[in-house]
């Protein structure tokens, strides 16, 4: 597959992993809490992360929110889910949305359980 043959799409995630994601954004005002990111994108790119080393996808419901495409460049990943974008004929946009939303389900779970994090990288 060239880079010409998927379909870019965009990404998103649904209001509750947006909301989610921005409590794990550095604020002056909540310095003591465990908000490791410094941006939304990078926050999103974590969950990313998470959902597809876990193969954990999750479907976005309801109200969407996007993620600044010139901050998050889905070109970029075209490499790790060329095979996958072949097969399910998934736009990239797409594809990495539902991961990122799988990987806000498992952060959503260590937060409501008191977990670090950091567990999530550590975790097989």
């Amino acid at each position: 597959m060239s880079g010409d043959e998927f379909t870019k799409g965009s990404v998103g995630i649904s209001d509750g992993s947006h909301k989610l994601l921005t409590r794990l954004v550095y604020s002056e005002e909540q310095f003591t809490e465990d908000r490791p990111f410094s941006s939304i994108v990078e926050a999103f790119r974590f969950a990313f992360a998470i959902g597809y080393r876990h193969q954990c996808k999750g479907k976005r419901e309801g109200k969407q929110h996007t993620v600044a495409p010139r901050q998050f460049v889905v070109t970029e990943y075209v490499e790790i889910l060329r095979t996958e974008l072949s097969e399910t004929g998934q736009s990239l946009g797409a594809c990495i949305s539902d991961y990122a939303e799988g990987g806000c389900q498992m952060i959503s779970e260590k937060v409501q359980a008191g977990e670090s994090l950091l567990s999530l990288v550590e975790s097989k």
